[in-house]
């Protein structure tokens, strides 16, 4: 598997370990038996896992993003918007069981290096001001109604989800986080 190729491969299993066992449950050789690449190739890529976590963040942070940018392009009121954020959560939960990375790194943030503490913020703090974006636009357009600022009602949105995914996943009942979003939206919708 040559270049960019087995770059990729080793960020798309490192995702997945990452999603589904946490940051610090996997190694370089967990991956390389994965990939099929010997350990010392992987430093080539990644000198250290830390290099590594910083690298698959901001590559997560771009998709997601990118997906978000996707949702603004149909032009959705806000309502459908903010159900169509949730939905971002419930495929990649219905995805082979796996969490959100940010919040599974989260829930390992004390332990991880600072460059990956930094991304996973990062993370956050994009997704948090574009669920404030188009909470203050339904507001304005008075689709929604809530107490307070865009910016709170964003992260208890954000954190609704993210405390969601971990107990459906634990019970292994997706509708729990699925319930957790439309009652949120429900919420603040007129």
């Amino acid at each position: 598997m040559p270049g960019t190729e087995t770059r990729d491969a080793l960020l798309d299993a490192a995702q997945e370990f990452a999603q589904t066992l946490g940051y610090n449950a996997f190694s370089f050789l967990d991956l390389s038996k994965r990939v099929g690449v010997k350990t010392s190739s992987i430093h080539y890529w990644f000198p250290t896992k830390g290099d590594l976590g910083r690298e698959l963040m901001s590559r997560y942070h771009e998709r997601f993003m990118a997906a978000l940018s996707k949702i603004d392009a149909r032009r959705w009121n806000a309502r459908r918007k903010l159900l169509a954020f949730a939905e971002l959560f419930r495929a990649a939960l219905m995805k082979g069981d796996r969490m959100c990375l940010c919040g599974m790194l989260a829930t390992e943030f004390a332990t991880l290096p600072p460059g990956v503490q930094a991304e996973v913020k990062a993370f956050f703090a994009g997704a948090e001001r574009w669920l404030a974006g188009v909470l203050w636009a339904g507001r304005k357009s008075k689709e929604l109604e809530f107490e307070g600022k865009p910016e709170t009602a964003a992260r208890v949105l954000f954190s609704s989800l993210e405390g969601a995914m971990m107990t459906a996943r634990a019970f292994g009942d997706e509708e729990r986080l699925v319930m957790a979003g439309k009652w949120f939206v429900d919420a603040v919708t007129r």
